[in-house]
């Protein structure tokens, strides 16, 4: 009972001596921006992405449109996702959809009539690149290739792009079906928040079981050469998609993951294998400068952390519960992008009482800059 009035009375006093209350603000973003040593690129665009604040740690020509070959998928695969029942539901292939592929194309060799299962097709596009697998599933999908073709413009607009426009769900060569780097990244930042495409996207291999038109199993193998850690390897790696026509040159697209930092890279009209050195050129530079801080990971904070000039009364009212131990409840996973010169020590602590969300709420700042905001919730306990 004594427990539980000393909570109760720490969020009360949170309420009532509260200060600079700002809007609900969850976003994260990066302190001190300083880019030493950038490398070069043979891609004639790339960027280097923040997967989870958005902000840009490298560009080249970002805003450049350009056609972007099969890495159009990544967009294929989210809009089929977003807008099926089941991953189960049945996808039954027309002569259209296999016979308006150009020849020659990446295939699986999926024959008229064939009945697949939406996971199965998603696989298959994502995996071995089947462009007549993005044809079936946009007729699934939308009703039509054209229809689906319209969900993936009005999708690419919600995200956010701004020179993008798709002809088709494959990306075979159309000199109206261009993106840029910047959009590339975007798309894909936003395909990563969904976990059937990560799983998807990230998968070195998978098995199509036999058909009602083909009795043999079929196996797939992702394309991207460091997801499927052959001849370029980066520890981190988790997923991407390849792309290639004679007129886009090779794209590509990958992500990677280490110590709570996850990068979004994008190379766009690159010569052959020269996309993976570019790639591995960026998310060396990626790791090696930035690193992710996630204030809540310790849970447990000094009084200290709590002072400002304009909380005296909060303090005091804090420091009459010693000898209790002051523990921080919110989401660990919370992170700040950060130059890895940076001194986690900068990173002042504001406490407020936001109206909006109705919680207490770690007010972040570097060098005076608001930087981001997270909220969580107070116990005390005995040491």
């Amino acid at each position: 009972m004594k427990k539980l009035s000393f909570f109760l009375v720490m969020i009360l006093t949170l309420r009532i001596f509260t200060f600079h209350i700002y809007a609900d603000d969850h976003g994260t973003s990066i302190c001190d921006t300083t880019q030493t040593n950038q490398p070069s690129v043979t891609a004639k665009s790339a960027i280097l992405m923040d997967a989870n604040s958005g902000e840009i740690l490298y560009s080249k020509n970002i805003n450049t449109k350009r056609y972007p070959a099969s890495i159009t998928k990544i967009m294929t695969t989210l809009v089929a996702i977003e807008n099926c029942k089941s991953l189960y539901e049945t996808v039954t292939y027309s002569e259209h959809a296999i016979n308006s592929i150009e020849p020659g194309s990446s295939q699986i060799y999926i024959l008229p009539g064939e009945k697949l299962t939406l996971e199965e097709s998603l696989y298959a596009i994502m995996l071995e690149s089947a462009n007549e697998a993005c044809n079936g599933v946009a007729e699934h999908i939308g009703g039509s290739i054209e229809g689906f073709v319209d969900m993936m413009n009005a999708k690419a607009k919600e995200i956010g792009c701004t020179n993008t426009h798709f002809m088709n769900p494959n990306g075979l060569h159309n000199d109206d079906h261009y993106v840029t780097a910047h959009d590339m990244a975007l798309i894909t930042k936003t395909a990563l928040s969904n976990p059937t495409f990560r799983k998807i996207a990230s998968t070195i291999s998978y098995t199509i079981p036999s058909t009602n038109k083909q009795k043999q199993q079929r196996p797939l193998w992702n394309h991207h050469k460091m997801v499927k850690k052959t001849m370029f390897n980066f520890d981190g790696v988790e997923g991407g998609k390849t792309g290639f026509t004679v007129m886009a040159r090779n794209t590509l697209v990958t992500w990677a993951k280490r110590d709570g930092l996850e990068l979004i890279c994008v190379v766009l009209r690159d010569n052959g294998y020269e996309c993976y050195g570019d790639t591995l050129k960026l998310l060396n530079y990626g790791y090696k400068n930035y690193k992710a801080y996630t204030p809540l990971t310790h849970h447990t904070f000094a009084i200290s952390d709590f002072e400002s000039e304009s909380s005296d009364l909060l303090i005091e009212n804090i420091k009459t519960f010693s000898p209790y131990t002051l523990t921080v409840d919110g989401d660990t996973s919370y992170s700040i992008l950060m130059n890895k010169s940076t001194d986690a020590s900068s990173i002042q602590k504001e406490v407020s009482y936001d109206e909006k969300s109705k919680s207490n709420v770690f007010n972040l700042y570097c060098n005076k800059k608001k930087i981001g905001s997270v909220p969580f919730t107070l116990t005390m306990e005995r040491p």
